[in-house]
């Protein structure tokens, strides 16, 4: 067995019903954490890329695991067929989406031997970092050496949308 890590994951949904997928898929994250189980509020923001859409639910959770990347991932990939994601394009619409943002402090690139670790965008959406941020401010990013709310603050500088509404919700 690997050491335990400590994971970020990061949850989103824009097809009704929204709250439930994003419910639904921390069930089945909750089943593989070894502890340390921590999720952030879920945040309702506009879709990246085609805007013809509807705005998505965000969320992001923390636990320990041990197993490895590879097998996180593919767990993840898993667990979203079984909750009904389809195929679609780049930017699409999502029934529901599992990322892997972080795994403790692993770097590495992906393709054939597996996951890019951190994910490449996270630093860069700010409908990730906002999240990641309320659950733990000073996780300090790999890459760059800076803690996350740092990055989020840098973000924000930039003018990128880090705004986002807090929401409640039921299985709507």
């Amino acid at each position: 067995m690997e050491s335990l890590e400590r994971v970020f994951i990061a949850l989103g949904s824009n097809i009704t019903p929204r709250g439930k997928r994003l419910a639904e898929a921390r069930l089945m994250l909750k089943k593989i954490s070894l502890g340390g189980w921590k999720e952030s509020s879920i945040y309702e923001t506009s879709p990246v890329g085609p805007q013809n859409q509807g705005p998505f639910l965000n969320q992001v959770v923390t636990f320990w695991y041990g197993k490895g990347p590879e097998k996180l991932l593919n767990y993840l990939k898993g667990a979203e067929l079984f909750l009904g994601r389809r195929p679609r394009g780049h930017w699409e619409q999502r029934e529901i989406d599992m990322d892997l943002l972080y795994y403790g402090e692993c770097i590495r690139k992906g393709k054939q031997d597996g996951p890019t670790v951190p994910h490449p965008l996270v630093t860069s959406r700010g409908f990730v970092m906002v999240p990641l941020v309320e659950l733990d401010p000073d996780w300090v990013d790999p890459l760059l050496g800076k803690k996350a709310k740092k990055i989020l603050d840098e973000l924000r500088f930039t003018g990128a949308d880090v705004d986002f509404k807090k929401v409640e919700v039921g299985d709507e």
